[in-house]
């Protein structure tokens, strides 16, 4: 895959990582300001929940799967990129996802929660403004669980799938699954109780009949066999996905809504 707008997000979420460092063992108010600086300099956002909202649990049942959305509202129709922010986490910038003008509705992902943390998301009008939504989500150890046997049969590694949900409104949502360990460097071997080497995805790329859908700039906090849930318009036909992980490899598929590949 060139080099595109994703992959230089990537690179810039990677630098961020390193640039904030180790984090507390407990999420504290130190992590925010430091993101917020790297990110967004002394701007400010603005809390609207008709333009953008988060859902999340209170509690998380697994830390290692905790489902999030990210809803654009009928009045954030100008967004154009959405930031995934998980203040507890080693590495704070969990994605950067970049809207194209096919896309409507809302973002749903797992991620993993490594502490008791804020989760925040932030959007961006294609006018610089920003709004941000927060929840508080009580979770812990999602990134450093212990990982035990793979339960993914002889599935290939990048094999993807997709089906289409019809939304109330009349709208569709395409859910795209991608299978991918998502190893995030902190996780322990049951067998051999050693740590296992870094392994994620950080570049997703949907095109829908041809024309870009979504790049999203991924990093660790993404669950195992990642998920993405979002809004297309209904006549969509042809959807292409191209994804590089953090080891270079690239995988491609083109599907159609409602079908498995």
């Amino acid at each position: 895959m060139r080099a595109s707008a994703a992959s230089r997000a990537t690179r810039w979420l990677l630098a961020l990582s390193l640039c904030l460092g180790a984090l507390p063992a407990v999420a504290s108010d130190d992590v925010w300001p430091r993101v917020r600086a790297a990110l967004f300099g002394e701007r400010t956002f603005t809390l609207d929940e008709s333009v953008l909202a988060l859902d999340a649990p209170d509690r998380a049942e697994d830390a290692a799967m905790v489902p999030l959305a990210l809803h654009v509202g009928p009045a954030g129709t100008a967004l154009r990129t959405l930031w995934l922010i998980i203040d507890g986490n080693p590495s704070p910038v969990a994605g950067r996802f970049t809207l194209h003008d096919a896309i409507v509705g809302s973002i749903e992902t797992r991620v993993r929660i490594e502490r008791y943390t804020p989760v925040r998301a932030v959007g961006e009008t294609s006018d610089g403004r920003l709004y941000m939504a927060e929840h508080f989500v009580r979770a812990a150890g999602g990134c450093s669980v212990p990982i035990g046997p793979a339960d993914d049969g002889d599935v290939p590694l990048g094999s993807m799938r997709m089906r289409r949900v019809e939304r109330a409104d009349g709208q569709y949502k395409v859910e795209l699954r991608i299978r991918h360990p998502n190893h995030s460097g902190l996780e322990v071997d049951l067998d051999s109780r050693g740590y296992i080497a870094a392994d994620y995805l950080r570049e997703v790329s949907v095109l829908q009949d041809g024309r870009p859908l979504l790049d999203a700039a991924l990093d660790i906090s993404i669950s195992r066999n990642p998920y993405l849930r979002f809004g297309i318009a209904s006549n969509a036909r042809d959807i292409e996905v191209r994804v590089t992980d953090s080891r270079d490899r690239q995988f491609a598929a083109r599907l159609s809504p409602g079908h498995a590949p």
